[in-house]
Formats: C-alpha cells, structure tokens, sequence
C-alpha cells in the first residue's frame, strides 16, 4: 500500500483544469490507494485531497464504467460502509463517513447515465438504509481530525439513494423508521444533522410519498418524545431527544414552506411545537 505522504504529494499534482495531469495517471491504482486512506485521520489527506479528488473523478467522467463499479462496491462492503459498524468514539467512523460521501457521488452521477448494473445500485439503496440504522457514532467535528459527521453523510447517501430511477417506493416506511432512529439517539445534534435528514424527506415526497404519510409519522415521533418524558421526567435523554426533535421539526416546516407543501403537516407541527413549550 502506498504511503499517505507520497499519496498526499501525488494527488496535490492533479490539475483538474489541466485533463493531462490526471489522464496520464494510472486511475486503476490511484483510486486503490485513495480508498486504501479514504478513513485517514490526516483531515488535509481524507476530506480535502481524497474526497475532493474523489468529486472530480466522478463528476468530470474520469472514471470509466468498470471503475465506478468497483468504487462503489468497494465503498459499500464491510471494510468501509460497514467498518466496525456499531462502534463509538475510534476512528473507524472516518471510513466509513467518507465511504458513505463517495457512494453518494457515484449514485448521484449514475442518476442520469445510467453505468451501473441493477444490481449494483440496489445493493447500494438497500446498503443506504442499512447503515443509517447501524451507525453509532454521532460525533460532528472532532478536534484534531476534522469531520466525521456521519449521521449528515449518511443523510446525504440516503437523499442520493432516494432519488435514484431505481429507488423502490415500498422502502418508504423504511426510510422512515431510520431517520426517526437517527433523531431518537441519545446525542443532542449540533451540526445541522437534522438539515441533511430532511433532505432525505423531501426526496421521498418528490418521490411519491404520501403526505399524509408524513404527517402521521411526525405525530407518531412526537408521540414517542412524549411518552419518554412520562415514564422517565426531564432526564437529560429526555432533553436530547425532545432538543433533536424540535431541531428537526423547525427545519421541516420552514423546508416544507420553500418548497410549497406540506400545509396539514406544517399544522400539525406548529401544534407539537407549541404543545412543546409548555412541558
């Protein structure tokens, strides 16, 4: 494996407005050793050359068909999506953040083009959930490393997932249920995590979803809130939880606004929210 100094040397020689600089490279090898360090804790190496490199590769077709494949079922399998998936506070959760970034580039290029199998992208949908509900690490920046941010990562793998021709709508309440999972952890969010899931929302109802659907999940959600501060009192998991809650709440509303939907929901929020003030 090639080190993470001559690694570092060698992607700040890509000149993605110069073509020649990455062309004449063997991409075969170089996106190896990129995945090799994508979870570095060197946050120069893994979020502003590898990732950023990673973007361009993808989005400037650098990469043929059969490079893509391989990125994305490489980044999906249990060495990186899934690397000691359920662990906290170790650095495991670099790997599988970034990993989670670069699927969501390539299922986002493959929206329109159209290079993937079938098969490929459904294992990469299904994979999109999976981890939502594996994840255990909720840590935004860390000191030091830089971001880990893997509840927004993932958001954004989901929202990509969603969007995809090949997305089936009977996930739906799967979808769902995770998000409610990400919001019910027993972590205050404090990097717009709650942002990036509503991406994820906003894709199911373009999608088809009913709003009706959504409305009875946001009272089933804050039902669950409700219920937790009756059997437990304003323990500080009830105060996470409830703070995560009116986070996501807030920012669905106002989304919903901008987007012109949603006016029941919308309701049905204003009346949690001021049903929430007074607890």
């Amino acid at each position: 494996m090639v080190t993470a100094g001559f690694l570092k040397i060698e992607l700040k020689e890509l000149d993605f407005n110069n073509p020649e600089t990455i062309t004449n490279k063997n991409l075969d090898r170089l996106i190896k050793d990129m995945v090799e360090h994508i979870g570095s804790t060197d946050p120069e190496l893994r979020d502003k050359l590898i990732y950023t490199s990673f973007y361009y590769l993808i989005k400037q077709d650098y990469l043929n068909d059969q490079q893509m494949d391989y990125l994305l079922m490489t980044c999906i399998d249990k060495d990186h999506l899934f690397y000691n998936i359920g662990s906290k506070n170790n650095d495991s959760v670099f790997t599988r953040a970034f990993s989670s970034l670069v699927v969501a580039l390539i299922l986002g290029q493959d929206r329109d083009a159209r290079f993937l199998s079938e098969h490929s992208v459904i294992k990469a949908i299904k994979s999109s959930i999976k981890y939502l509900q594996q994840e255990e690490d909720t840590r935004g920046y860390v000191e030091e490393k830089g971001w880990a941010h893997s509840i927004a990562h993932g958001a954004d793998l989901m929202d990509e997932a969603v969007k995809h021709p090949l997305f089936d709508i009977t996930l739906t309440c799967e979808c769902l249920q995770t998000i409610r999972r990400c919001i019910l952890i027993e972590t205050a969010y404090t990097d717009e995590e709650d942002e990036r899931l509503i991406s994820a929302i906003t894709a199911l109802l373009e999608k088809g979803m009913k709003e009706d659907h959504l409305k009875e999940w946001v009272v089933n959600l804050s039902n669950e809130i409700t219920e937790i501060k009756r059997k437990n009192g304003f323990t500080p998991t009830f105060f996470r939880k409830n703070t995560n809650l009116k986070q996501f709440l807030k920012s669905l509303y106002f989304r919903l606004i901008f987007l012109n939907k949603g006016g029941q929901i919308r309701k049905e929020i204003e009346r949690i929210l001021k049903e929430n003030l007074i607890v």
